[in-house]
């Protein structure tokens, strides 16, 4: 069993009242702050201004428990008895819900001395009320949790305490970043047991955490210093998933080698993009157990059958086991690659229990990628590839764990990481390719920043003198060589000196161990635009002030006390979305005002139980108002699971998004009269084709309205409506057999129509009547 760390075990005791990132493990151990420990004294004193009934509240006077147990002065606190008055500058007026926010309590900031400042504001709630219950107050009916977040962010005041009848909540909510929150439970805290969290809590808010420590050591420099932390996470994950990407090839490689050579061969971008399937699904799945979204029956049988037998986290545990047992034999077990498939194949479908509901969409459709399942037709029968446990391990150890000081191995959590981060960890395992080794080959360090491991082929590489080789390394993307680096690699006679030359910059995600891989090996190889431009990481830091200021006109021009049916007719676009990371950003802004909406209208609707008020509005927002378009095929998949993501709800579907996420080139833009008519220039004469296509894409249009207008589960209308298809531009496009009679009759001698891509329906035969030759009328919606 693995003991516990003095420094960090508090926060463990914490994890079942806490959500998102607030104090970071590694920040902690960084600056040496260690929970003091406690004494039967210490927990006496607790006791003492702690309720033991509980039917009532654990604090029966609060001021007397933060003075007697933490230490706080009158003198700091405004608003405490004796000290002075909450100043009207920490009052936020809402007069649209009739509310004014205003703290219990506010804290001073003793360190700012040429101004009025505070570090924290407190809350503290009458007896019986809910922390998370909406409407629980008068007036606005956020709940008392998100009306603190509402007057920390309004105030610029990022900490706060909301204290209920059994818990004090330290929540931490900067302006324009994710909140988080650590729950104390308020009665554990007299016990000997909880003696733990009565250390944590003076740890960050007695007085000395919060007036006399060295400003590092105070509460405020810790909460930022462990939020500016989760951005190094983000990248140090990036890292480790693009391992992870490298170590699953090789994992499939190892279990059947002809059916991964041949995929090499054949289908190089298939096999590229099943592999980053495999991870996007790890990631999803994380993220929903995490945030308990998985399995979807929440009793607790449900629950430990999912933990034994489905669970990516008991999954991972196990094999730690096991090689703590076996450490010599873990590449010859097996077992975890068919757990994995199972659970990828039950999230896809569910369970006739509903124990797991089902997500269908294209990312867990087991008949997307048939090589994950040992399958190359649909017919076959699934398979498990004997892909070993040590892949298995070193693939869930790079998505799930970050390194420590002292080489120990952290849990990665991923509730505390912003959509937008995961968004950005996988843009990093974007822009490689399948190839097959032409030779021995070697990863090295490459691409932007040497962040990405490029392969040289040795024997070429060996057969060049001088400055060709340097010239070869810079081509493949490698930024920069010592001297002494440059002329060990210049003076190296022989493919092994060359290895030697080559070992202060290989990559052993890409070259483990730093040895080369033979001829044929398959390899994932980054492309050349990739090499040049690398990865691209858009923090929420940044989204949200860009996207709020290019909303305030929309916001203007609907006014203040815009209907619902107003806020959800905005239309937004992003016509390179990538990841999706502003389209989540605005998917949030518009549903907060919906919500505003809402409210003021007196409409808020019946919420589905899997969601609440602000979930709802956002699932609404990306269902009627967001679009995107990518050329990148798999930029589009990863931005359709950042949005479900950021508007999570455990019932719903992955297709709610299929019609307003497309691939696509957004710098050809045609409107509905060019498409229709098939050419540029719509004063050509009219074709033959005309009328068809004309009357498919007025079919399509409409599919679309209706995916639009669907206020439920979109993927579900999609499967059983004949209207509402799944590819609704497919569908316009007409087969080739009318593109070519259209050519022939119609087109400009010398012109090229495009064929459509797979198309899935012929139009009927052109009826004999020339009026077929009309134009599309001016009546047909544009887009």
């Amino acid at each position: 069993m693995t003991p516990e760390d003095p420094i960090t075990v508090w926060l463990d005791y914490l994890k079942p009242f806490s959500t998102g990132l607030v104090v970071a493990p590694n920040v902690l151990r960084d600056l040496g702050l260690v929970a003091p420990p406690q004494r039967a004294t210490d927990t006496a004193d607790a006791s003492a201004v702690i309720e033991e009934d509980g039917e009532k509240p654990a604090l029966p006077a609060p001021w007397a428990f933060f003075v007697e147990v933490l230490g706080w002065p009158t003198r700091h606190v405004a608003g405490s008895p004796g000290g002075p008055g909450v100043p009207e500058s920490l009052h936020v007026r809402l007069p649209e819900y009739g509310t004014t926010l205003a703290p219990t309590w506010a804290v001073r900031d003793t360190n700012v001395r040429d101004r009025e400042a505070y570090q924290l504001l407190v809350c503290r709630l009458e007896p019986g009320i809910d922390p998370d219950g909406r409407g629980a107050l008068a007036g606005w009916e956020a709940t008392p949790h998100q009306r603190l977040e509402r007057l920390l962010r309004e105030t610029e005041v990022p900490a706060g305490l909301l204290i209920s009848d059994t818990l004090i909540r330290l929540v931490y909510a900067p302006k324009g970043e994710t909140s988080g929150w650590l729950g104390f439970p308020i009665r554990s805290l007299a016990t000997i047991q909880g003696r733990p969290m009565l250390g944590g809590l003076k740890l960050v808010l007695d007085d000395s955490a919060l007036f006399t420590n060295d400003d590092a050591r105070r509460l405020p420099s810790l909460l930022k210093a462990s939020r500016d932390a989760q951005a190094n996470v983000s990248t140090e994950l990036a890292a480790q998933v693009l391992g992870a990407l490298h170590d699953l090839l090789r994992g499939f490689d190892a279990a059947d080698p002809d059916m991964v050579r041949g995929l090499v061969r054949d289908r190089p971008e298939h096999l590229y993009e099943g592999l980053l399937t495999v991870l996007m699904r790890l990631v999803f799945v994380l993220y929903a157990e995490d945030r308990d979204l998985l399995p979807s029956r929440t009793d607790p049988v449900a629950r430990e059958l999912y933990e034994q037998s489905y669970s990516m986290r008991g999954l991972y545990h196990r094999l730690l086991e096991d090689a703590a047992l076996n450490p010599d034999t873990m590449d010859e077990r097996r077992g975890g690659w068919g757990r994995m498939l199972a659970l990828f194949r039950m999230v896809h479908g569910g369970h006739a229990s509903g124990f797991v509901r089902p997500k269908r969409g294209k990312l867990f459709d087991p008949d997307a990628f048939l090589f994950l399942e040992g399958r190359s037709t649909v017919e076959d029968r699934a398979q498990v590839l004997p892909i070993s446990d040590g892949s298995v391990l070193r693939i869930l150890e790079g998505l799930m764990t970050l390194q420590a000081r002292g080489g120990a191995r952290e849990r990665i959590s991923y509730r505390a990481l912003d959509v937008e981060q995961i968004g950005s960890v996988y843009e990093t395992v974007m822009g490689f390719t399948a190839v097959a080794a032409s030779g021995p080959v070697l990863a090295i360090k490459g691409g932007k920043n040497n962040r990405t491991p490029i392969y040289l082929d040795l024997a070429e590489l060996a057969a060049l003198k001088g400055d060709a080789r340097i010239k070869v390394l810079k081509d493949a993307g490698r930024s920069s060589l010592s001297a002494r680096q440059a002329k060990a690699i210049k003076d190296a006679k022989a493919v092994s000196d060359l290895a030697a030359a080559l070992d202060s910059i290989v990559d052993e995600r890409g070259s483990p161990k730093r040895a080369f891989q033979p001829a044929a090996t398959p390899l994932l190889q980054p492309t050349d635009e990739r090499r040049r431009t690398g990865s691209h990481y858009t923090p929420r830091s940044l989204t949200e002030p860009i996207v709020r200021r290019a909303l305030e006109p929309v916001f203007d021009r609907i006014g203040a006390g815009a209907t619902p049916e107003a806020v959800l007719d905005l239309k937004i676009c992003d016509p390179a979305m990538g990841s999706g990371a502003f389209l989540v950003e605005a998917c949030r802004q518009i549903g907060a005002r919906l919500v505003n909406a809402w409210i003021a209208h007196d409409a808020t609707p019946v919420l589905p139980p899997d969601e609440d008020v602000d979930l709802h509005a956002r699932r609404l927002v990306a269902q009627h108002c967001v679009y995107g378009v990518d050329r990148n095929p798999r930029a589009v998949d990863l931005a359709k699971l950042s949005l479900w993501l950021a508007t999570l709800a455990a019932d719903h579907e992955f297709t709610f998004l299929d019609h307003a996420l497309r691939e696509g080139d957004s710098l050809v833009g045609l409107n509905m009269q060019q498409i229709a008519a098939l050419h540029w220039d719509e004063s050509k004469p009219p074709t033959l084709i005309v009328k068809p296509v004309a009357d498919h894409l007025r079919e399509a249009y409409v599919g679309r309205v209706t995916l639009r207008s669907h206020a439920g589960n979109v993927g579900r209308a999609c499967r059983n409506s004949d209207q509402v298809f799944r590819d609704p531009e497919e569908r316009a496009w007409p087969p080739s057999d009318l593109l070519e009679r259209s050519r022939l009759l119609g087109s400009p001698a010398g012109e090229q129509h495009r064929r459509p891509r797979s198309p899935r329906r012929s139009l009927p035969r052109l009826p004999p009547d020339r009026g077929d030759e009309l134009r599309v009328s001016q009546s047909l919606p544009r887009s």
